[in-house]
């Protein structure tokens, strides 16, 4: 009886260091996990600041260019004008 309690203990002892290695590796695969999560969570953080400063440079650009637009309709309109005064009965017409 003493011998099968020894091998009992033995079996108990072995089946508790394999669990406790186990775990160790679940735990360290775990923490692995964590630092990379942590790590794109960290890279997301950059890229939505990123985005959020494209979308603003977008938005001025967009009025600046909608200024440009609105100022060169005021060209053509202006050089409507000048070529109409330029046609007008007793003037030469412009090429």
């Amino acid at each position: 009886m003493k011998r099968g309690v020894v091998i009992g203990l033995i079996a108990v002892v072995a089946l508790s260091v394999i669990l406790g290695i186990a775990l160790a590796v679940v735990g360290s695969r775990y923490d692995d996990v964590v630092l990379e999560r942590n790590e794109l969570q960290f890279e997301a953080d950059g890229l939505q600041v990123e985005s959020e400063s494209l979308r603003t440079e977008r938005d001025v650009l967009k009025s600046q260019v909608d200024e440009h637009l609105k100022t060169i309709e005021q060209l053509k309109a202006e050089l409507e004008r000048t070529r109409s005064q330029a046609q007008a009965p007793g003037s030469t017409p412009t090429p």
